[in-house]
């Protein structure tokens, strides 16, 4: 990310974050109803212990060197989350750039294998870029066929918000999709900066899509590896997944997704009856790459389909 635009970033995040809160929230006194909702600038300088003026530099996306202390006396203020605190780090430059991220090949067969291994346990990996690098049978047969996806944009973030039927696949698709991006937003700012594809990614989305430029101003992050999906699928019915991230050693930035039917429900019969039902009619399916995908030239983005 460049510089100017980590800054900006910066600002946005502690503006939204200040917004949320209320004096009474760190025990400063209510006093008259605010025209405005949130912290004013200088309850935070003050609760921070740090100069108002310093703050107020911080918000307006100017470059100014702030120690580890004086950020970790601001999250403080703020009463972040432990994953919107390591957020605040990374904007604030606290943390060792990754180098750039190796491209799919990295991704060994040793891998493929393992995914094809999961039989009907749902999984795929995924690149720096959020692209989809590989999957098993049973992931095409849940979520999508991924070889299906516009040239270009075999991406989980795409899918999320632009594939067709994904909003009806996942029971409350809102709140998945939030979480999805929050979580993007979250590798978003370690990528090192001249990442085009990311860059072309986000601008497409919140050109095209109303709820994604929504969600994305209000800069919500999370870093969590694990969560449970309802899936609504049209012939297996209500498959419950516990989700599961895995990093590929060797490959930072790149992660195995697996899904496993969560206890105490009929999913894993379900899944096994929809794979039996499918593979009657089909031999043998092999994990798939999409490299090649991603050398063609990226397709103009299809037109919003309603839901």
């Amino acid at each position: 990310m460049e510089k100017q635009q980590r800054l900006n970033e910066l600002a946005d995040f502690l503006r939204t974050r200040r917004a949320r809160l209320r004096p009474e929230d760190i025990d400063f006194p209510s006093g008259p109803r605010r025209k405005t909702p949130g912290l004013r600038r200088e309850e935070v300088a003050e609760k921070a212990g740090i100069s108002v003026t310093w703050y107020a530099w911080l918000e307006q996306g100017r470059e100014v060197n702030v120690s580890f202390r004086t950020v970790e006396s601001i999250a403080n203020a703020l009463k972040l989350s432990p994953h919107e605190r390591t957020h605040l780090f990374e904007l604030a430059n606290h943390y060792t750039p990754p180098g750039p991220y190796p491209i799919a090949q990295n991704v060994t067969d040793t891998v493929r294998r393992m995914l094809k291994q999961l039989g009907n346990m749902p999984a795929y990996v995924v690149d720096g870029n959020w692209n989809y690098v590989t999957w098993n049978e049973a992931a095409t047969k849940v979520f999508t066929d991924f070889r299906n996806l516009p040239a270009g944009r075999c991406n989980l973030l795409w899918f999320t918000f632009h594939a067709e039927g994904a909003r009806k696949l996942f029971r409350e698709w809102d709140a998945y999709a939030k979480c999805v991006l929050a979580q993007f937003r979250g590798d978003y700012i370690l990528r090192p900066s001249g990442e085009v594809f990311l860059r072309d990614l986000v601008e497409e989305l919140n050109d095209t899509d109303s709820e994604f430029c929504k969600w994305w101003a209000e800069h919500d992050v999370l870093k969590r590896s694990d969560w449970r999906k309802v899936i609504e699928h049209p012939v297996a019915g209500v498959l419950e997944l516990d989700a599961l991230s895995l990093e590929v050693p060797d490959a930072p930035g790149t992660r195995i997704m697996v899904y496993t039917p969560a206890p105490s429900t009929d999913t894993a019969e379900r899944i096994e009856a929809l794979m039996k039902s499918t593979r009657s009619a089909t031999k043998s399916f092999e994990a798939a790459t999409v490299l090649e995908t991603f050398r063609k030239p990226v397709a103009p983005p299809p037109k919003k389909t309603s839901y």
